[in-house]
């Protein structure tokens, strides 16, 4: 008797991308298994993502849009207000540069399991990284009529770009992704500090890309000209924002390689380390940042430390999602109840930041309700915590419905075909006696 057998890819076993790698996947816990961390660190995210959106892109008002005023990089302090001087030093320290980088590194995470999953199932090389190109291209491709159609702030076209490099990268060694990685990130920062420091002297505010008023875009017709306008403006820096944002993907390609989130216990060290440092990111210059826009440390401070946190602020997302799975660790991979929303809303979480973009339109622009044209730091942050809650609330009910989110369905049969899933390969056989 003859049977058949898939050939495995002949790459060494020391490469992540071989067989030691996938097998120890396979073994440490059951395909149809998910990982808590990732969809419980998207689900949180979100709720950073969408109050900095608040603050800084979709309601921009004189708080916000005049430079001179205080606490104007957290979407605006009013004099006297204890709400929003406590506002605006949570914001500094938490939101702004915050779910973005752990976003990032998801991205990098979700595509490792990817890859292994693409490994598992026989593809060799080359024929996964055309399913990986058509997955991430495909994923671009939403960005782009987001951006346009939408959102000029979308960054689902910087994933799919990020995405479609990570694939050329596919197989090289981890040592080789780490150092690319620490590579661009030791650039972008060192230019971020320098950049910091010339603050000081120069006006750095020259080079921010200024948003329309919100209260302006009274029509339809007058909010999607000017979102496509600035959606055009943006495209020029997509190649910067891939490569900074990339360099946290590859942390996080390496990670799902070496099974950081799963095997928490071996790798508490690197967990450690990257939540150590976050945590210096959140108190050395978020705080005193936060603080500056208060107007509790002088107000010159306020826009050299705005930059400092733009520049370093992206350490902060391999290291929330560090903390978060040092915390959840001993749930060994079970949701509990106070995280079940998060988790849904993580599993859905390209709809989720969707479904943020129709929200805020609907909610803040005058060419519908127009809520919040006036309101300070604190009134943003409850908007964007309010847009959250509401895509919160949506994705408890698919999940007790049993659905995937819409764009995540459309995604995935448009990725992989009728079925929507990763289907074996065997393409490559041998006979077996």
């Amino acid at each position: 008797m003859h049977r058949k057998a898939c050939s495995f890819l002949p790459l060494p076993v020391a490469d992540p991308w071989g067989k030691r790698y996938v097998e120890r996947m396979q073994d440490s816990r059951p395909q149809q298994q998910r990982l808590i961390v990732p969809d419980l660190a998207r689900g949180t995210a979100l709720l950073g993502i969408a109050m900095a959106n608040a603050a800084q892109a979709w309601v921009i008002n004189g708080w916000s849009e005049d430079q001179s005023r205080v606490g104007w990089t957290v979407g605006g302090v009013r004099p006297g207000s204890v709400a929003d001087h406590i506002s605006a030093i949570f914001a500094a320290m938490f939101v702004h540069v915050r779910g973005l980088p752990m976003f990032s590194t998801l991205l990098g995470v979700g595509f490792g399991l990817v890859a292994a999953s693409l490994y598992r199932k026989h593809y060799p090389a080359k024929q996964a990284r055309r399913v990986l190109w058509r997955r991430y291209g495909i994923l671009a491709l939403f960005g782009l009529a987001h951006a346009f159609l939408l959102f000029y702030g979308d960054i689902m076209l910087t994933y799919g770009l990020i995405g479609i490099v990570l694939a050329v990268m596919l197989t090289l060694s981890s040592r080789t992704l780490r150092i690319i990685a620490y590579s661009i990130l030791g650039i972008f920062t060192a230019m971020g500090v320098m950049g910091a420091f010339a603050s000081l002297y120069f006006d750095a505010g020259a080079g921010i890309i200024e948003s329309a008023p919100t209260a302006t875009l009274d029509s339809l017709g007058a909010y999607f000209s000017t979102n496509a306008q600035m959606a055009l403006g943006l495209l020029a820096m997509q190649p910067f924002a891939a490569l900074q944002l990339g360099a946290l993907s590859i942390i996080g390609f390496v990670w799902a390689r070496e099974r950081v989130l799963i095997d928490v216990a071996s790798h508490r060290r690197t967990l450690i380390t990257w939540t150590v440092i976050a945590g210096l990111v959140i108190v050395c210059v978020g705080l005193p940042w936060g603080l500056s826009a208060a107007g509790v440390l002088p107000a010159e401070w306020e826009m050299p430390l705005f930059v400092l946190n733009q520049a370093v602020g992206y350490l902060t997302g391999p290291g929330i999602l560090a903390a978060l799975a040092l915390a959840t660790d001993s749930l060994h991979n079970q949701v509990p109840g106070w995280a079940r929303a998060f988790v849904a809303l993580g599993k859905r979480s390209m709809s989720g930041y969707l479904a943020q973009s129709f929200l805020f339109v609907l909610l803040c622009t005058p060419a519908f309700l127009g809520i919040g044209l006036n309101a300070s730091v604190t009134g943003k942050l409850l908007l964007g915590l309010l847009v959250w809650a509401i895509t919160l609330l949506l994705a408890v009910v698919l999940d007790r419905a049993g659905k995937q989110g819409p764009f995540e369905w459309a995604h995935r049969h448009l990725s992989y075909g009728a079925t929507g899933r990763i289907e074996p390969k065997y393409d490559h056989v041998q006979v077996a006696g």
